[in-house]
């Protein structure tokens, strides 16, 4: 089984990411190291890396077997994380959350660049498999129905959805001159909020959907 979510790359965004994963490994053993770690990558990511600067920050987390797979994907930075030394006691901020990953997780490593790295790290318990099924918890089905209908019916111009696995609402221009745009929110009000003012509409700048259930 596999999950993703983008995050705004904000420090705010952090307690969200714990939140996800821990829903995720509910009963699993080495739960709490394991949200330990993506909460410090996310930090990582969101202090060192450009997702801190306005930008996104991506979390994957896989369960397969009795293994877990961590990966926290940024905008990039000129320099790459880097493990200090322990004896040294001289860890800096810059250096301290790919230590507490180091000394959590099985295995661990870093790839890409300063357009963009992945940080991932593995771990495994021998008392605990993959479950059959999802654990992830879903938002009721008639809610994200509901507010499909009043999201399609107010933004005709827009393809907008709602990602089960993610738990988050995306929408994407119909129109071609703007095809590149992408946008995601973590309600269906907040997207509609987000629509309102990339349309520049002020009449709907703050309360989104008119007959928002949430």
């Amino acid at each position: 089984m596999r999950w993703r979510r983008v995050f705004l790359g904000r420090e705010d965004q952090v307690g969200r990411v714990r939140r996800f994963v821990a829903e995720l490994l509910v009963g699993y053993p080495e739960r709490d190291d394991i949200v330990l770690c993506a909460s410090e990558l996310a930090t990582n990511a969101i202090r060192h890396t450009a997702s801190g600067r306005g930008g996104f920050f991506a979390i994957e987390l896989s369960w397969s077997g009795m293994t877990i797979g961590l990966a926290v994907a940024d905008g990039g930075a000129p320099a790459g994380p880097v493990l200090r030394r322990r004896d040294l006691d001289a860890l800096g901020e810059a250096g301290r959350g790919l230590d507490v990953v180091a000394g959590l997780c099985d295995r661990y490593g870093v790839e890409g660049d300063h357009r963009g790295r992945v940080v991932w790290a593995q771990f495994s318990s021998a008392s605990a498999a993959a479950p059959q099924g999802t654990r992830v918890p879903l938002v009721p089905q008639p809610a994200i129905e509901e507010d499909a209908v009043l999201l399609a019916r107010q933004y005709a111009g827009w393809l907008t959805w709602f990602g089960p696995w993610t738990r988050q609402w995306w929408a994407v221009p119909r129109h071609d001159t703007r095809a590149a745009l992408l946008i995601t929110a973590s309600s269906a009000r907040a997207l509609a909020s987000r629509l309102d003012a990339i349309q520049g509409d002020p009449r709907h700048a703050g309360p989104g959907l008119r007959s928002p259930r949430r």
